[in-house]
């Protein structure tokens, strides 16, 4: 059957059953059983050869879990690698360098691999800077991986991000994803780093282009996001509808914002009033204004009259003090934009409300009659309509809450409380745990991608302002997402770094 085929198929299991009662077969079969029992006992022609070469792959395994440990502690302390030269036992070899000729003292697995390639007996090193860069980004992607692996478990996302310059003047945008983690124990509201874009088209098509792309290439559905920053954009791009992500989010308590809201005019009036009012030294000190304005002489441009001008239009220059100049071209400015860009967070904060609230207040929800209560869930459904994709019906998410406003403990406060107890009851109230799932994934504050920047500026400074952005990625995401970080298989690395490599270790 193996040498010349076999086309008498109706009669297979006669030949079969002959094959399997033939001397050949047995004899084969034994020999291989024998194989088989000494290979587990280790009592084959060639165990010494077996053994050095499970000693070889056992002391390789050791170097790279080392190597991975000692890359992964730089990266989370934001340390540098590399130094002026790439040498062993040499000054100014830089971090990585200098810890493996540390390591070299007192490890005798680094001991003997730093020996047997000083000596010559070995031509892999694995210490060279390529090798760095790839085990960076092996460990950056089994962070993001495990990563992209809760966001779609979770679903639901809200995208976060945010742009600033680097110090390569360019304009690097940080992408962040915020999910309610539902693979815990107990949900948890999670935000994650994924990376740094360098965009160049700073305009909302040009960052939501950036932002598609970054999400595909992740195999995440777009469709999943979920915000109050996304917002349906009517005009036609190529022929596709575009959507444009909101720079404006929610950054303060509701009532927080209210209260700064309508006292921002007053506070206005009265710092103009105190400001012009007050000679006291030492409150302009504690205000940290100078006690006078400096002045100095200020050359009057005089325009020239023609006769024909209306005397009523004339443009002549008007000489203001240096208080009232102050007080025009800065003071007034300063606080106009703060009060225009306080309306604007007042008035999406007030949408969220309108669309949340209900859920988020859970005294609201339970003294909400029904009426109020069908109402606030119809809007939430025509809030979450994406398309023909209802993410809650209406009609059902009231028949819930009114059962589930009565069932919850009265301690619980808060909604992450609520969606602690529907887990256990996900089953029974299905559009409630979709709808606080949502609730709790929309992003209060962008204080992640601030921190993100601050990341950026230690890691790319201007010691290091031609560093790749392979490697800034991969750095800044060991260095931020510390908690996935501490729980690393150097056992899978290490097989991944072999198998990925192709390379034969064991010379």
């Amino acid at each position: 059957m193996a040498s010349k085929g076999f086309g008498d198929w109706k009669n297979i299991l006669d030949w079969m059953r002959h094959h399997e009662t033939s001397l050949e077969h047995i004899k084969c079969m034994s020999q291989w059983m024998e194989l088989e029992s000494r290979l587990q006992k280790n009592q084959i022609i060639d165990k010494h050869v077996q053994q050095e070469l499970n000693k070889e792959r056992n002391h390789w395994k050791d170097v790279m879990v080392r190597i991975f440990s000692l890359v992964k502690t730089l990266a989370k302390q934001n340390l540098t690698f590399r130094g002026k030269n790439e040498k062993l036992r040499v000054d100014g070899n830089g971090n990585f360098l200098s810890f493996i000729d540390s390591m070299a003292e007192w490890d005798p697995v680094m001991r003997e691999h730093v020996r047997s390639f000083e000596d010559g007996e070995s031509r892999y090193h694995y210490l060279s800077n390529r090798i760095q860069n790839e085990l960076i980004a092996m460990i950056a992607d089994e962070i993001k991986g495990k990563i992209i692996q809760k966001i779609q478990s979770a679903k639901y996302y809200s995208v976060i991000v945010d742009c600033t310059p680097d110090i390569s003047h360019h304009e690097q945008m940080t992408l962040i994803l915020r999910c309610v983690d539902v693979s815990a124990a107990s949900p948890k509201i999670e935000e994650f780093f994924l990376t740094f874009l360098i965009v160049n088209n700073t305009s909302g098509e040009g960052l939501f282009s950036e932002i598609q792309n970054v999400l595909i290439a992740l195999d995440l559905n777009i469709d999943d996001v979920r915000g109050q920053g996304w917002k349906i954009l009517e005009d036609m791009v190529g022929g596709l509808t575009v959507k444009s992500l909101s720079h404006t989010r929610w950054e303060s308590h509701v009532e927080c914002v209210k209260a700064i809201r309508f006292q921002a005019p007053k506070i206005r009036d009265a710092l103009v009033y105190i400001a012009e009012t007050t000679d006291d030294p030492k409150t302009q000190k504690a205000m940290g204004i100078e006690a006078s304005f400096p002045t100095k002489k200020r050359r009057v441009i005089k325009r020239k009259k023609f006769f024909d001008k209306a005397p009523e239009i004339v443009d002549e220059a008007v000489d203001l003090s240096p208080e009232e100049s102050f007080r025009i071209s800065y003071f007034l400015q300063v606080m106009d934009q703060a009060l225009y860009s306080l309306e604007t967070r007042f008035e999406q904060f007030h949408k969220y409300e309108q669309t949340f609230g209900f859920l988020f207040d859970l005294e609201k929800l339970k003294s909400a009659s029904d009426e109020s209560l069908k109402a606030y869930c119809v809007n939430l459904e025509a809030s979450l309509k994406h398309g023909n994709h209802y993410d809650v019906i209406g009609d059902d998410l009231f028949f819930e809450l009114s059962v589930l406003r009565d069932a919850l403990p009265q301690h619980y406060k808060r909604p992450i409380e609520v969606l602690n107890f529907l887990k256990e009851t996900e089953e029974c109230y299905p559009n409630s745990w979709i709808g606080y799932q949502i609730l709790l994934t929309v992003p209060v504050s962008v204080a992640s991608a601030e921190r993100s920047f601050s990341k950026l500026k230690i890691i790319k400074s201007y010691l290091r302002s031609t560093m790749s952005q392979e490697r800034l990625n991969g750095l800044a995401i060991i260095s931020i997402e510390r908690e996935l970080v501490r729980n690393l298989d150097y056992e899978n690395l290490v097989k991944e770094f072999v198998e990925k490599e192709g390379r034969k270790i064991m010379s």
